[in-house]
Order: structure tokens, then sequence, then C-alpha cells
């Protein structure tokens, strides 16, 4: 498990925090990626 690494528990909330605020720029990123892609034709409309 994670936490048997981490000695510090304010430095695991620490990381944590950060990563959770970083989510919206992963999925705006994303978001943006297929749409390129849809625009461009390249996504398929079913699973490959």
């Amino acid at each position: 498990m994670v936490d048997e690494y981490i000695e510090d528990t304010a430095v695991l909330a620490s990381v944590l925090q950060t990563g959770h605020e970083f989510v919206s720029t992963l999925t705006n990123t994303a978001t943006r990626l297929l749409q390129a892609l849809a625009d461009r034709g390249w996504l398929s409309d079913g699973p490959p």
C-alpha cells in the first residue's frame, strides 16, 4: 500500500491535493484532443 511508503502524512495530503487541483486541466485537455480528432474524422463510432 502507498501509505506504507509515505512516512509523513502531510506530504501525502499535499501530493493528493496537488493532483486534485490538476484534474480540470487534464479533463479540458482530453476534451479538446477528442474534439480535434473528431474534427479531422479520426475517431470511429465504435470500439476497435
